[in-house]
């Protein structure tokens, strides 16, 4: 008895590292771990003008970043909007607008540049987003704005 108690003294702790191993191995290797989205900010906090180079489109969205996550669009004839949540990866940004329930909605970008941004939502339509540098993301109303610009 006394020896099989000092050969599982001797093994016990050797399979326990071998488990742990080998199965920090199937850890790392297996589908536990998520793989690392890679990110790029193209919204920073800030107010962005939204509209379509389309001429026929004279509907202007403004987008308020609180930060890289989230913020609030209104609209620029009546000052209604949505509160939305975001993830910024390398080529698009996505979307959940009204809510986490919400479905996502992804921003293909197109191109961006210094404070300008190009990208299409599901319907290819192209869209603008143009940093408006005078706006505070703390206090902006779209109306009001509008009215300083005419």
């Amino acid at each position: 008895m006394r020896k099989l108690i000092k050969l599982l003294a001797v093994i016990m702790p050797i399979l326990i590292f071998v488990c742990l191993v080998t199965g920090c191995i199937n850890i790392k290797h297996g589908s536990l771990f998520k793989q690392k989205t890679e990110t790029k900010a193209y919204f920073h906090k800030g107010v962005y003008k939204s509209y379509s180079p389309d001429k026929d489109s004279n509907q202007i969205y403004f987008f308020v970043f609180y930060d890289e996550n989230s913020g609030y669009t209104e609209d620029s004839e009546m000052g209604i909007g949505l509160p939305f949540s975001c993830v910024q990866t390398v080529d698009n940004v996505k979307f959940k607008f009204g809510g986490s329930e919400e479905p996502e909605e992804i921003f293909k970008i197109k191109s961006a540049q210094k404070n300008l941004v190009t990208g299409s939502f599901g319907d290819d339509k192209l869209l603008i987003f143009d940093f408006v540098p005078d706006a505070n993301p703390d206090n902006f109303e779209a109306i009001e704005y509008m009215k300083s610009k005419n």
